[in-house]
């Protein structure tokens, strides 16, 4: 019996035990009160604010799967960090948050995160730019120059040149070290701006085109027409009445023809490898004048815009560097 007893108790103990640990659990003292969540309400001031039987979002996205920042595939270069900053959406938010930008394990290319502040207020600010800060141009021959596009610099952060270190106006000759040397693909700021190119002395004066300060917010002026990014000859009729395509009173012809003349010269000089192809010729060592010259027929080949962004200073690059052959 006193064994059964004592079973009793100590089960009876158990369960009393139990119920103590039930009913005062292990939860300390309570903290401070929290902000106020989100309203469950889908309506004005939260997601419907973007999110209503509008197509707009949806139409954007669309066009924008036809830009060759959507269908490109640079953004897998991203992996270094030197290429990072402007081939993937990671790099870019880091730089322009004024971050180290490292490289991206798993890079994702340019979307709608990339140039607009999506989710951070839930409201149509969201759709408001990431940046629009004036932009130092980083590359040959700027010595420190400032653009500012207004919305326009959002495009510039990418689109300039990069540096190319021991070149200079009557300076040391210049070894050509790569089969990509030059100004890399985006000098489409530079060409707008007038600036940084090799500006050799010539029958030319370099002198900047109405585009440079006369359109409001440089580049989305023209292609933001669709967020296909792709130019619409109706975005110029406002400034260009009667205009029929970009080839404006022959501007774009005229400087399809310096940029043959120029690189018939270049291929000639033995600095490029062959017609239509911007691949430089490796291991060649060269005056200053010349190597510059080189630097200018990249420099427009790769704005790719013939002489659009700004006719005089592309005129004034491309006829100087043949004059000083």
């Amino acid at each position: 019996m006193k064994r059964i007893s004592s079973y009793v108790i100590i089960f009876t103990s158990f369960i009393i035990l139990s119920a103590l640990i039930t009913f005062i659990g292990c939860e300390g003292p309570q903290g401070p009160e929290g902000p106020m969540g989100l309203s469950a309400d889908p309506n004005p001031g939260q997601c419907g604010t973007c999110h209503n039987v509008s197509t707009v979002i949806l139409a954007k996205q669309i066009q924008y799967q036809e830009s060759g920042h959507a269908q490109g595939e640079a953004y897998l270069r991203s992996t270094s960090a030197g290429c990072a900053p402007c081939h993937s959406n990671e790099g870019f938010r880091m730089k322009i948050a004024g971050e180290e930008v490292v490289g991206i394990d798993n890079p994702t290319p340019q979307n709608c995160r990339t140039c607009h502040n999506i989710h951070t207020n839930f409201t149509q600010d969201d759709f408001m730019l990431s940046t629009t800060l004036p932009v130092e141009l980083t590359g040959i021959m700027y010595n420190g120059d400032v653009v500012d596009f207004g919305a326009g610099n959002l495009c510039a952060n990418c689109h300039q040149s990069r540096p190319r270190d021991g070149l200079v106006l009557g300076g040391d000759d210049v070894k050509i070290d790569s089969a990509h040397w030059g100004p890399h693909h985006g000098t489409q700021s530079n060409i707008l701006a007038g600036s940084g190119g090799f500006e050799l002395a010539g029958p030319v004066e370099y002198l900047d085109s109405g585009h440079t300060k006369g359109v409001a917010d440089g580049c989305v002026a023209c292609h933001l027409s669709s967020h296909s990014l792709v130019p619409n000859v109706k975005s110029c009729e406002a400034c260009h009445p009667g205009i029929k395509d970009f080839d404006y009173e022959g501007v774009q012809s005229e400087v399809t023809a310096l940029l043959d003349e120029l690189e018939d010269i270049l291929i000639e000089a033995g600095l490029l490898s062959e017609k239509g192809d911007l691949g430089t010729v490796s291991g060649v060592t060269v005056s200053s004048t010349k190597a510059g010259a080189l630097l200018n027929y990249l420099m427009v080949a790769e704005d790719g815009s013939h002489g659009v962004h700004n006719a005089n200073y592309t005129k004034a690059l491309l006829k100087n560097s043949i004059a000083a052959f």
